[in-house]
């Protein structure tokens, strides 16, 4: 997304062969299992009232389309819906695309309002500041972000992201510093938020003992195009390893112009944009590359469902290993735990009720167990609403993302304290 827009990555052991995966579409359905599915299906198809829902995401965008965010929505729906959906209800879903067009976002939570949604569910954009005041006067949930972005997100009360791309920064800059980097530099999208980015990778520096005063930051357009300029200033000097917070669309005229340079940094960026598509067209230059995740790589057992249900559904030949993916599966699964567990009606402002009083919503290991009720003070106390602070790992190997399995990143890591710069 971009930077993940910014961004916008977590390891579990690799599956063995029979449960392999690709990164797209065309995915391997596993016999087993996963935990923490959803809440009380009947294995019948879902007859009784519908649960109206919304997703939202940018697709007919130059900037930062996601189409898998609503394609996975929609494959959950019918993977739900075939099962009986919760209690017997079923999960009725309306898509807005908001074209990454803060203007058209706010378009989006007034369909909202106007559909009487229970909830926005399990979508990303990069600019929720004109939708999420409406949103607010409504009581609609934005419910299990991937990627809060802007301000609102990470402090509106109606805000329930299941990720924290501001952690993203943190984890690589700790990371880099493990491997060795002595000349890193950060690439951005030209976006303000940029510079929070920077912040907190600046705080992972500064919590392995390293001094912050020679990192370096470039910029680079959020459309893509020829970053020769851009490619030359972050390799003078030689830069030996490079974090991109860019979208997946920028990633390939990055790396490009680095080689035009004769450049051969080691390259780190975020899940879903540093991701498989960019692999296959890198192998050389992306080989021993870093992916910081949100969620565990798609080989995972957790993901058996969700992989077993893009085949059955014949879900398009997108990227399925990415924030988009994963964190609209997860974002959903959480959902279907809350709703399932509500007794009496179910509506918007009984929806926000449960989720701010949920404890302990278990996805049974999408991410880890989420308390809604907890507000988190860390962060200068701007990041009140971020309630899941770990991520994990990935490294590319012959143009494929593999789980890392080097101590401590071979397991899900918290970037509580180092995200404010204390050293451990």
């Amino acid at each position: 997304m971009v930077t993940l827009v910014a961004v916008l990555a977590l390891v579990t052991p690799v599956l063995a062969a029979t449960a392999a995966t690709k990164t797209k579409g065309k995915v391997t359905a596993a016999k087993a299992k996963a935990k923490g599915k959803g809440a009380a299906t009947t294995g019948k198809p879902a007859t009784g009232a519908p649960i109206k829902v919304m997703v939202e995401a940018p697709v007919d965008s130059q900037i930062a389309p996601y189409p898998n965010i609503p394609a996975a929505a929609k494959v959950y729906v019918q993977w739900l819906n075939d099962k009986g959906g919760i209690n017997g209800r079923p999960l009725e879903l309306v898509v807005c695309d908001d074209q990454a067009d803060a203007a058209k976002t706010a378009d989006c939570a007034r369909k909202a309002v106007e559909q009487k949604v229970v909830a926005n569910v399990g979508g990303f954009t990069i600019d929720m500041s004109r939708s999420i005041p409406i949103m607010e006067e409504n009581k609609i949930a934005w419910f299990g972000a991937c990627c809060p972005i802007v301000a609102q997100e990470n402090t509106s009360k109606i805000s329930f992201p299941m990720g924290f791309v501001n952690g993203f920064p943190t984890a690589a800059a700790r990371k880099m510093v493990l491997d060795g980097c002595k000349s890193p530099v950060e690439i951005y999208g030209d976006l303000p938020v940029a510079d929070v980015f920077h912040t907190s990778f600046v705080n992972g520096w500064k919590s392995k003992g390293q001094d912050p005063a020679k990192l370096r930051v470039v910029k680079i357009p959020l459309a893509p195009g020829d970053y020769s300029a851009q490619a030359a200033k972050a390799n003078s000097p030689v830069a030996d390893c490079v974090f991109g917070n860019i979208s997946e669309i920028n990633w390939g005229p990055l790396i490009t112009a680095f080689d035009g340079i004769g450049a051969t940094p080691r390259y780190y960026g975020p899940q879903g944009n540093l991701d498989g598509k960019v692999a296959e067209q890198f192998p050389k230059q992306t080989e021993g590359a870093v992916v910081v995740n949100v969620y565990p790589n798609i080989a995972a057992p957790v993901w058996n469902d969700y992989r077993a249900a893009l085949v059955k559904y014949k879900a398009p030949d997108l990227d399925w290993n990415s924030l988009a993916g994963l964190g609209t599966w997860t974002a959903f699964t959480a959902f279907t735990k809350i709703v399932g567990s509500m007794t009496g009606p179910i509506n918007n402002v009984t929806f926000l009720a449960a989720a701010s009083n949920s404890a302990a919503v278990d996805t049974g290991g999408m991410v880890g167990v989420v308390d809604f009720t907890k507000e988190w003070a860390g962060g200068g106390g701007a990041f009140p609403r971020i309630f899941n602070r770990t991520v994990f790992f990935d490294v590319i190997k012959g143009g494929k993302l593999t789980p890392l399995s080097v101590p401590p990143y071979d397991k899900a890591f918290d970037v509580t304290d180092a995200f404010d710069g204390k050293v451990s």
